[in-house]
């Protein structure tokens, strides 16, 4: 008996991803997807505003302090560029596209801006203290929006380490104001 099998065939047979793989999985858990995009959109509006108001603040910060809060406000903004970063990644492995202009991060974002105001350092630092724990109570509400309505452990670790993250955030900033 002749062997028919061809070596690209054995290849194919071998590799043969069942057709229920190939879609993304992340976003199969699911009840309403679109739902959770828009709150994780909403959640990265404001991670947007508060990271512009970090870096607004560090350029305008002024006092005998300078320095050291100049410094400190540096190492607040980077942070809070990759937290937006990864949070709109995290839009992108939930199968939504993460919102990216100025006009939708104002629009989605519920974070006061202050416009033209300059205040002085201890105001600049509690007011960046009062956001993050604003962005705490929403990922605090998120979480059990998910938790009750979705099967999603991925993002509610996600969530959990951008809750923590913040929680740090806002103690340095506490710490700075005694």
């Amino acid at each position: 008996m002749k062997n028919t099998a061809t070596k690209e065939n054995i290849k194919r047979e071998t590799f043969r991803v069942p057709e229920k793989m190939l879609k993304p999985v992340i976003a199969s858990p699911y009840v309403d997807r679109a739902k959770v995009i828009d709150r994780f959109n909403s959640l990265l509006a404001n991670e947007f505003l508060l990271f512009t108001k970090t870096l607004n603040y560090h350029w305008n910060v002024t006092g005998p302090r300078f320095h050291s809060i100049h410094e400190f406000l540096d190492t607040q903004y980077h942070d809070m560029l990759k937290l937006v970063d990864d949070l709109a990644e995290r839009v992108r492995q939930i199968g939504g596209n993460p919102i990216g202009t100025l006009n939708e991060m104002k629009k989605g974002s519920t974070l006061l801006e202050r416009p033209g105001k300059y205040p002085e350092t201890s105001t600049m630092l509690a007011d960046l203290m009062s956001d993050h724990e604003s962005i705490q109570i929403q990922i605090r509400s998120l979480l059990t929006q998910i938790e009750k309505e979705q099967n999603d452990p991925g993002s509610e670790d996600f969530l959990i380490n951008l809750l923590k993250q913040h929680e740090n955030m806002a103690w340095m900033l506490k710490s700075q104001l005694n």
